[in-house]
């Protein structure tokens, strides 16, 4: 073999040697360029080609591709099998698995279909007519740390470079920056029935204890993608199609364009289709502890994301049959039928939302205060339970460094709306509810100074009417409010267990009407309440640490007027900012103040119905000694007479008064004059004026001095006033009318004044103003039964000064 080589060579020198050039030629042709040998060679490449193509390409596709998985991201990749096609440029790998840690899928296809063109050997770009993506299922999972899945897969091969070659991978890092992408080119791409499976790991949470974490699973479903004539160049854009159904409920779908270079931007038509609001119970109960019932959010509008706008939308937006409870009862928290608006318009990058109006039909809504006077949304919300929680100043720097975003609503509509409130702090739970709530509340909006103006307007329980009207700073109410909240015909028995709480009385009967009025400005509120009540009946009482000491029943009777109603204004005022500011306690403290003032002073109160002297209504004066009355109280008692016809339901208690050092020489003198009277009647002898003093009744008197006085003799007496007149005069004679009066002044201190006596006059008295008060002859007199006459009462009258009755007053 070796001297047929050596003797090739030589020929082949020695042509050489000859120069010969001729003879090389047809050396060639014979040898090397005979077209037999030309076919042979065309068919070995073609066999190495074909055989390296169907059988080669896919053992080192294989291979490599499970080698890279397990070196340089530490994951077991399994393919079921590999297939390509040279002459095609095809390649199909089928029943792809790539697992994670833990032997956990992470991703894996049913099978991946590539055609790439013949033109990106023309091209010098890649150019890939097909790529046909079937059953692709990728289980992504965030952990509590925020890390995830796919992150901590290309975290993990990163940190292994560094850690082996940092230097050099430093410099690919450069490298990878000044460089560009490849050029690529995809005419059509298909992703077909894919599933995309979300883990997440969120911590606490209510109903979590501790560093407990809730596991949410969320997948999408029957996933597909179509884009058409993808590139990598700068400012291409192409056609992006893809949608899929969630596995809790609800379709996705997305038609618009996709840019990927110089920046990555994405626009075009999106909705969303009755997706289910139950899969994003987990994140709300983050930060409150209630449960989704029902909902489905419907959204259809256009989507921007791009460099300058991280994300925006604009198209219309609803939420219907949302119910959202606490997990107390049943009954939904808040929730509606149907909330929609024609034009939702949001922007990120600008930290905006605008709305169109907002119509929200069948609003239901459940307001409960518990047994310790909290209430059941002040128990939603979460306390912050993560320990990395920043301090309360960095939250209050964090929150000043960030921009508000900024919120308008053209307005609100609602419809048949409905309210339950409960109040299971007082002694008598209590319940009601307003429904058929309709009305309307102007823009909302967070750039504006103006206020909205609400007007609503809602049925409460079966017959009672309640509007609610004026204007309020939505964003913050404690600086600028101006409400007024108009009930009518409330059934008052209902309320027995506000009435039990301030007053210790049930509610019987009655109506009532309410006019609130509420002005907030800086947080002074200063407000005034009107209330008025029809037909009003006390009910029994009850037991309640709170109770208001005052008699109620008076109370009412005082307020009551003839036409059963009461009419109360209630002021209220005080700073909504202070931290132990209780609205409730403010309306008990005007209610408070007003029932006291009333009962304290009621003929004050009675006074100014008809205009008199407030100090002398419930005062009547009388002479000493006397039951009748003077023309000015008799004045004074048809004055306290009319009041008494504006308050039907009080009664009067007349205690006749008497005062023994007032009224005893008076009735000492009357009884003197009585027995005077008798003494001449006796005598036959008729005096129209009988006098203790008048001569013609000189012998009487005498006749009744010695009566009482059994032991003195007249004579004594008369020597007693006789003698010089005067010291001018020097004759002696008898002063008579001493003598008279001396006679007189010693029968009436002779006369006996009992008890009785004193109790009779009372009495007179009382009767006195009571015949005033019922007599028939007048026009506005009250029935009889309406005057209560008490036992006579001793009073305490300066002297000189009249012997007063001080009116008592009842509820009948």
């Amino acid at each position: 073999m070796l001297s047929g080589t050596n003797h090739s060579n030589g020929k082949w020198r020695a042509l050489m040697d000859n120069g010969s050039l001729s003879q090389f030629g047809c050396y060639l042709r014979t040898r090397w360029i005979n077209p037999r040998r030309i076919r042979f060679w065309v068919l070995v490449l073609v066999l190495v080609y074909t055989l390296l193509g169907f059988l080669g390409l896919p053992w080192l596709v294989e291979y490599f591709a499970v080698k890279t998985a397990r070196e340089d991201f530490g994951r077991e990749l399994r393919i079921e099998a590999v297939h390509s096609n040279p002459y095609t440029l095809t390649l199909q790998i089928d029943g792809a698995v790539l697992d994670d840690k833990g032997d956990r899928q992470l991703l894996a296809w049913k099978q991946l279909f590539v055609d790439l063109s013949w033109s990106s050997i023309v091209n010098m770009a890649w150019t890939l007519e097909t790529i046909r993506l079937e059953g692709p299922v990728i289980q992504e999972e965030r952990f509590a740390s925020g890390e995830t899945r796919l992150s901590r897969l290309f975290t993990g091969s990163s940190d292994k470079g560094a850690e082996e070659e940092p230097e050099s991978s430093g410099k690919a890092s450069e490298e990878e920056e000044s460089g560009s992408l490849p050029a690529l080119r995809i005419d059509d791409l298909r992703v077909e029935g894919g599933i995309l499976r979300f883990a997440d790991n969120l911590e606490g949470g209510a109903g979590a204890e501790g560093d407990q974490t809730n596991q949410v699973t969320l997948a999408l479903q029957e996933f597909g993608l179509s884009m058409d004539q993808f590139s990598l160049q700068e400012g291409a854009r192409f056609p992006i199609s893809m949608g899929g159904q969630l596995a809790g409920g609800g379709e996705l779908a997305f038609d618009g364009t996709l840019q990927i270079l110089p920046s990555f931007a994405l626009q075009g038509e999106a909705g969303i289709d009755e997706l289910a609001l139950v899969q994003a119970e987990p994140y709300l109960r983050q930060s409150a502890a209630v449960r989704i019932d029902s909902g489905a959010l419907n959204l259809s509008g256009k989507i921007r994301t791009e460099a300058e706008e991280p994300f925006a939308f604009r198209g219309s937006a609803g939420i219907d049959a949302l119910s959202i409870g606490d997990g107390s009862d049943d009954d939904a928290l808040i929730g509606w039928q149907s909330l929609r608006t024609e034009q939702l318009d949001l922007r990120v990058g600008d930290s905006q939302l605008d709305t169109a109006p907002i119509t929200v039909d069948g609003l239901s809504g459940r307001v409960v205060i518990n047994e310790d006077r909290t209430t059941n949304f002040g128990q939603l919300m979460v306390e912050n339970r993560s320990p990395d929680a920043k301090e309360e100043g960095d939250d209050t720097e964090s929150e000043e460094d960030a921009d508000p975003f900024g919120i308008t609503i053209e307005g609100i509509e609602l419809t048949e709306g409905s309210l339950k409130f409960a109040d299971n702090s007082l002694p008598l739970p209590f319940a009601t509810s307003i429904h058929t709530l309709n009305g309307q509340i102007s823009t909302l909006s967070t750039s504006s100074a103006q206020a909205a103006e609400v007007n609503l307007e809602g049925q409460v329980a079966d017959y009672g009417l309640a509007r609610i009207g004026g204007t309020i700073h939505a964003w913050d109410p404690m600086r600028e409010t101006d409400l007024g909240l108009t009930f009518r015909n409330l059934q008052i028995p209902e309320y027995s267990p506000y009435t039990v709480q301030f007053a210790g009385r049930k509610i019987a009967g009655g109506t009532m009407d309410l006019d609130l009025d509420y002005v907030v400005k800086d947080r002074q509120l200063d407000g005034s309440n009107n209330l008025v009540l029809h037909d009003l009946k006390l009910g029994e009482k009850m037991a309640s640490s709170d109770a208001m000491d005052l008699p109620l029943d008076l109370a009412i009777a005082l307020l009551k007027d003839s036409d059963g109603v009461i009419d109360l204004d209630l002021p209220v005022s005080g700073n909504v900012g202070e931290p132990d500011f209780d609205f409730g306690q403010v309306i008990r403290q005007a209610l408070n103040k007003t029932l006291t003032s009333v009962v304290q002073a009621p003929f004050r109160f009675l006074a100014s119905l008809v205009g008199a002297d407030s100090e002398d209504l419930g005062r009547v004066e009388f002479p000493a000694g006397r039951g009748d009355l003077t023309p000015p109280q008799r004045e004074r008692v048809a004055k306290l007479r009319e009041a008494l016809n504006e308050r039907p339901e009080l009664i009067l208690e007349l205690a006749g008064p008497f005062n023994p050092s007032t009224d005893g020489p008076s009735l000492q003198q009357g009884k003197a004059v009585g027995a005077l009277e008798q003494r001449l009647a006796e005598a036959d002898r008729e005096v129209t004026d009988p006098s203790l003093t008048a001569a013609s009744s000189q012998d009487a008197v005498e006749t009744l001095f010695t009566t009482h006085y059994p032991d003195t003799d007249l004579e004594t007496v008369r020597a007693r006033f006789t003698g010089a007149q005067d010291e001018s005069s020097e004759e002696d004679g008898f002063d008579v009318l001493s003598y008279r009066n001396h006679l007189a002044e010693r029968v009436v201190a002779a006369q006996s004044v009992t008890d009785a006596d004193l109790k009779a006059l009372a009495d007179a008295r009382a009767e006195a103003v009571r015949e005033a008060l019922v007599d028939e002859g007048v026009e506005n007199s009250i029935s009889a039964d309406r005057v209560r006459l008490l036992e006579a009462a001793e009073v305490d009258s300066g002297e000189g000064e009249p012997v007063t009755m001080e009116v008592g007053v009842a509820a009948g």
